[in-house]
């Protein structure tokens, strides 16, 4: 879809929400966000000096923004699965307590795994005490990688049991299903992941957005990471876990098992220990000054972003300079075209005046025709070239200019989410750059990007109270773009 963007800030949108989009490393989180907002998710993994691995990516859907937050799973390769849970309380928490609206989770699994590990069990589980049975009908499970099976092969067949396993076995899948959660296949292309995120959106739509419980817990109900159901079940597992080591210590120190019958080493398993009570030590502590670390993150990451979107203006302005140039050059051609044309037709007739009244003789007359046929050959000649290589570079610029401008339109649609999580503020934001949240961009040319979102412009909040917080700054616009904690 082509739509033609104009310089003009759009209004802010109380209907703009934001999309968890979730799923152990290697899912296809990355290439499905890509897909569906139509840019590289790359460009949300580029501040990552300041980050935790999280991504944030905007689309306009209808006259407002939604944001895919990719975030980091349990289980991460660089991150424990507390930072893991403190990351996604900050940012729960920080939306809801600004009365942004939490359209649901996107949570992806690979379907051409052949088992579902423990890991991925405990996962399911975590997932469903975030969200609690209240807002499972705002978790869609989306299995990837049908596009690598061969829809005729035994594999797909496999695959097809696998999906029905997951959906209604207790352990994984089937308690969220039982609680409304649905599963969507993503065949690694846009229609599909697109499509997902459209019935998501409509369900909030028809029946209001919903609170997950971790968002209650933590701002409704006052209660401390520990005590909500996320966080008793991180305990309950570092409890576990820690019986197990003090067990096999104790094994060691009684000589019930040798070092080679055990599958680590007594330091290792130690150390393990330690960590275990650290750990359950850590979730009990406030999120004050977790909190009050990831806000300054957040706001260095703003920052960044304003800066970013301040030298892409200005490259903005550099390209449309150099198009316009080009535009005048080609324009001052075509008149140097038509002034040559004339001087060649006056000297055309006066060679036929002076070969009339005989003051030139035929071959004379004749010889400088010639002469003027080939000037006018080798000038449309030159002139063609000429004109040919800057409707080249125009094409190429106006390219340029459109692809900039994009990208500086997708960084001010972050600003406001990003204020909100830097604690600056929306309004505070969207001046930092002196220039409000654009709906679009260009040079008078059009370019596709994702908005084929389908769904009402019905707006409700939370409680169906004012959305005074969200609607007194915030802007949004074309496109899509991302900004990364790491």
């Amino acid at each position: 879809m082509n739509h033609e963007f104009s310089l003009a800030a759009r209004s802010p949108s109380a209907g703009d929400a934001v999309i968890l989009v979730m799923g152990i490393t290697g899912v296809g989180k990355s290439t499905f966000i890509s897909k569906v907002t139509g840019e590289d998710a790359g460009i949300g993994h580029d501040l990552a000096s300041y980050t935790k691995g999280i991504g944030i990516y905007s689309m306009n859907a209808e006259n407002r923004v939604i944001y895919l937050v990719d975030t980091p799973w349990f289980n991460d390769t660089w991150r424990s699965d507390l930072d893991i849970l403190k990351e996604i309380s900050y940012i729960t928490s920080t939306i809801y307590k600004n009365r942004m609206k939490l359209a649901g989770i996107l949570y992806l699994h690979r379907i051409s795994d052949n088992r579902v590990s423990g890991s991925a069990a405990k996962n399911f589980t975590l997932l469903q005490r975030i969200c609690g049975p209240g807002a499972a009908s705002r978790v869609f499970l989306i299995t990837t990688m049908w596009d690598q099976i061969n829809t005729r092969g035994p594999d797909y067949r496999e695959a097809e049991m696998r999906e029905t396993r997951l959906s209604s076995t207790v352990e994984f899948w089937g308690t969220l299903c039982q609680q409304g959660s649905q599963t969507r296949r993503w065949l690694g292309d846009y229609e599909t992941g697109i499509k997902a995120i459209n019935e998501l959106l409509a369900l909030n739509e028809k029946g209001g957005y919903l609170t997950q419980q971790l968002q209650r817990e933590l701002v409704d109900e006052d209660r401390p990471l520990a005590e909500t159901m996320a966080g008793r079940e991180l305990l309950m597992e570092y409890s576990s876990v820690e019986r197990k080591c003090a067990q096999e210590v104790w094994s060691f120190e009684r000589g019930a098992c040798t070092e080679s019958e055990a599958s680590t080493s007594v330091l290792e398993i130690r150390s393990q220990l330690r960590d275990m009570k650290l750990a359950q030590q850590e979730l009990r502590v406030s999120l004050r000054s977790v909190f009050i670390e990831r806000e300054k993150a957040y706001s260095k990451v703003l920052q960044k972003v304003c800066t970013e979107q301040k030298q892409l203006a200005k490259e903005v302005e550099k390209g449309r300079r150099d198009y316009q140039r080009l535009l005048n050059d080609n324009s001052a051609n075509d008149a140097l075209l038509g002034e040559e044309r004339q001087s060649w037709q006056l000297r055309r007739q006066e060679l036929d005046d002076e070969e009339r009244l005989g003051r030139r003789t035929r071959a004379s007359a004749q010889e400088e025709r010639q002469r003027i046929e080939e000037e006018e050959t080798d000038f449309h000649e030159s002139l063609e070239q000429l004109s040919l290589e800057n409707e080249e570079q125009c094409i190429d610029t106006q390219q340029m200019v459109e692809k900039l401008r994009k990208r500086d339109v997708m960084k001010r649609n972050l600003l406001p989410l990003l204020g909100v999580l830097g604690g600056t503020g929306l309004a505070i934001a969207g001046t930092l750059t002196g220039l409000a949240p654009l709906a679009g961009a260009g040079i008078g040319v059009g370019f596709a990007y994702a908005s084929k979102l389908e769904f009402s412009r019905k707006a409700e909040d939370h409680n169906s109270s004012t959305f005074s917080l969200w609607e007194g700054a915030l802007g949004g616009g074309q496109g899509a773009a991302g900004a990364s904690l790491d």
